[in-house]
């Protein structure tokens, strides 16, 4: 379960980062200037992500709990996993996306930004679809 967690929080991180990149090199194209209020913002919306995130993972972490007594009184309902911090994960993650496609010259392409995306995934070495 603690990998499940861990790819959870990299994967907000790395699609912040992806924000973050995905605007500078466009705030270079407008010519505008990097300052530290713009970093900190993203600093700042990392902090904000990372506790709604915490929150879920303490929430799932009780339901887990509770799922595991109920598994050894003989009641099985779920598989044990954390629903909601990945949920939450994803959807956060799927925020950035759609941020850096507001951003972007080709307004509202998403389906081929995600093209692009699954393409660069698909070069990687030992990478399979």
């Amino acid at each position: 379960m603690f990998f499940l967690l861990l790819i959870d929080y990299l994967c907000v991180l790395a699609s912040v980062i992806a924000d973050l990149i995905s605007g500078l090199r466009k705030a270079r194209l407008r010519g505008e200037k990097c300052t530290s209020s713009g970093l900190r913002r993203t600093v700042d919306k990392i902090g904000r992500y990372y506790l709604a995130l915490f929150s879920m993972t303490v929430i799932d972490i009780m339901l887990l709990f509770s799922l595991d007594f109920l598994k050894e009184s003989g009641i099985m309902i779920v598989p044990v996993f954390p629903y909601l911090t990945s949920c939450g994960a994803l959807s956060l993650a799927l925020i950035e996306v759609k941020s850096i496609c507001e951003r972007s010259d080709e307004k509202g392409d998403l389906r081929q930004i995600l093209t692009n995306i699954i393409s660069l995934l698909t070069r990687l070495p030992n990478y399979k679809m």
